[in-house]
């Protein structure tokens, strides 16, 4: 069209207006949706927005998830301010000030963690338990990591609550906290999940706090110091799981039946679990073979168990009875093995047995910690050993890490991948996820490679059905590189937890 044409149209069609889009305000959306936004915001961040406007004043004052730590209150990004150099009362103002603004309406969680609190700031955390009963909260978490032996810690307080009150609360965690004479535990009707941590209790008061909370599900218990025996609650009927681990005068675990997923880790016990046990969990130093500890020392009360993890150190090798098959029902073995001594005439091939202990086994997982100096399969250290052919019909999914390659674990992986009728996948990681207190994590990071190499020479020719996943590595990635960066950093903090 011409300039003049156009020219002509335009006279004929009126002036153009140029019409304004309309602009999309954060703020002009419904208030639901701006106090989900805000929610998901540390809550120093939160309170913050309040200077936006008048409109955006009260709009995170009804948020329901509010946590108290020194990250969320203090911290700010990009800061190196120790934790050490906040006074314990500069927290608890910041704490006061934000639940004093609150509208203490709906508060869904209320978590406090802050490791200088403990006895004599019982008249703030008091208020702060008060606001929680009030609030209708119904997680309830105070973690006080308690770091200060001269100071009594805090004891709580359970004669705050009432019937009423009580029965808004369903999940508490408290840490470092004093729980002598919790007389009016029994008002926590609706209390279903419990986990305490470093907490001052005996064994009459903890027998007494379980059995006045009739809806229980969970109960977990670890480093507390005074307890010498857990008795798990006789009449609660929907009592299902059971976690206890490193209490130091632990002699005794009383379960009853009910029980169904027992996790335990610390010194090795006499353990009678009751029939309707399904999932169990048994870390110890003191198992020093885990194939010697399934088949002689596991209670025939566990006939009807379909998911087993063990973690021990390989210190001998198991003399298995000759007819293995045992687990009839076991669908899932996790099993985390640390090989660390040269000395030891352990075989990581005797894992194999399992396809003819569990015969309805879909799951097997072998986490392995070897030693690097025994180096990777080579011809001259002799062929590889077959088995007799045992074909196992539903194992589906296996994962192997720590695979260094080594002759036994060439042999183990082979027999797997050879009797697996229907395997959908196997994971070969050449990098360990499992590490045991006081291995030297120094090892040559060579061995990772090494792994890599083997698998993918001996596996992959044996792999027929496209089922075997080999993680790569590279030598760059592990030329000249600690190799405790590359093993799995939630493996590397547990391990410190445990030292």
């Amino acid at each position: 069209m011409s300039k003049r044409k156009r020219n002509l149209k335009d006279k004929q069609d009126g002036p153009l207006v140029k019409k304004r889009r309309s602009r999309l305000w954060l703020s002009n959306l419904p208030m639901d949706i701006l106090q989900s936004i805000v929610s998901r915001l540390p809550i120093r961040q939160a309170v913050r927005t309040s200077i936006l406007s008048k409109h955006w004043k009260c709009v995170w004052c009804y948020r329901t998830n509010l946590e108290f730590s020194f990250k969320s209150l203090v911290l700010k990004k990009g800061s190196r301010i120790p934790r050490s150099h906040i006074s314990e009362y500069v927290f608890i103002q910041r704490v006061n000030s934000v639940l004093m603004q609150h509208s203490g309406i709906g508060v869904e969680k209320l978590k406090v963690e802050f490791s200088p609190l403990h006895d004599e700031h019982s008249e703030h955390i008091d208020r702060w338990v008060q606001f929680a009963i009030s609030s209708k909260t119904k997680q309830l978490i105070f973690d006080f990591e308690y770091q200060c032996p001269t100071k009594e810690p805090y004891g709580f307080p359970f004669q705050l609550f009432d019937a009423s009150s009580g029965s808004h609360l369903e999940y508490m965690k408290l840490g470092s906290i004093s729980l002598k004479h919790p007389t009016n535990i029994s008002v926590l009707l609706n209390l279903k999940k419990l986990e305490l941590e470093n907490v001052n209790t005996t064994d009459l008061e903890l027998k007494q706090m379980l059995f006045n909370c009739s809806v229980l599900e969970f109960i977990g218990v670890s480093c507390c110091k005074m307890l010498t025996c857990v008795e798990t609650p006789r009449l609660l009927k929907h009592f299902k799981h059971l976690h206890v681990s490193h209490c130091p005068l632990l002699q005794g675990i009383v379960l009853h039946f009910g029980l169904v997923t027992l996790e335990y880790e610390g010194p090795l016990m006499p353990l009678a679990p009751p029939s309707t046990l399904r999932n169990l969990s048994i870390k110890s130093s003191d198992i020093s073979s885990a194939l010697a500890y399934m088949f002689t020392e596991l209670p025939s009360t566990l006939s009807g168990l379909e998911t087993l993890t063990l973690k021990s150190e390989e210190l001998k090798r198991a003399n298995l009875p000759n007819t293995p098959l045992r687990f009839v029902y076991l669908k899932h073995v996790i099993l985390e093995l640390n090989f660390v001594s040269l000395g030891v005439r352990a075989d990581v091939l005797d894992l194999a047995c399992l396809l003819e202990a569990a015969p309805i086994m879909e799951n097997l997982e072998v986490h392995m910690l070897m030693d690097d100096r025994l180096g990777r399969y080579r011809k001259f250290q002799g062929e590889l050993r077959s088995l007799p052919s045992h074909p196992h019909s539903h194992l589906m999914m296996v994962n192997i890490t720590g695979f260094f390659g080594q002759k036994a674990q060439v042999e183990l992986a082979l027999h797997i991948l050879r009797n697996s009728a229907i395997l959908k996948a196997m994971k070969i990681d050449p990098k360990p996820s499992v590490v045991g207190v006081g291995v030297d994590l120094e090892m040559n990071g060579l061995c990772f490679l090494d792994g890599y190499k083997v698998a993918k020479k001996y596996l992959r020719r044996a792999d027929h059905h496209g089922v075997v996943d080999i993680i790569k590595v590279r030598r760059s990635q592990v030329e000249n590189v600690i190799p405790s960066l590359l093993i799995d950093p939630l493996w590397l903090a547990m391990l410190a937890k445990d030292e």
